[in-house]
């Protein structure tokens, strides 16, 4: 149908994307915000950076939550 755009197509119409912490306009193959410093992925439909996963910060929750669950059995559970 030619009226309908392929989704490859419309974001490779952008020129531009915009930061998704601070909102400020970036190039298409920025890699980091140039304003707050934080990395960012490529633009989507809305003409948004997507936002790049944190793995340090779900591990680091995971560690924790480990550890207190270890506590908590350390603490109240143990014989």
């Amino acid at each position: 149908m030619p009226g309908i755009m392929k989704k490859r197509d419309k974001i490779q119409s952008y020129s531009m994307k915009k930061c998704p912490h601070c909102f400020t306009m970036l190039k298409l193959d920025a890699r980091k915000c140039d304003i707050c410093k934080k990395r960012v992925g490529a633009v989507n439909k809305e003409g948004f950076a997507e936002k790049s996963i944190d793995w340090k910060a779900y591990i680091t929750a995971i560690l924790a939550s480990t550890a207190f669950i270890v506590y908590v059995w350390w603490a109240f559970f143990r014989k």
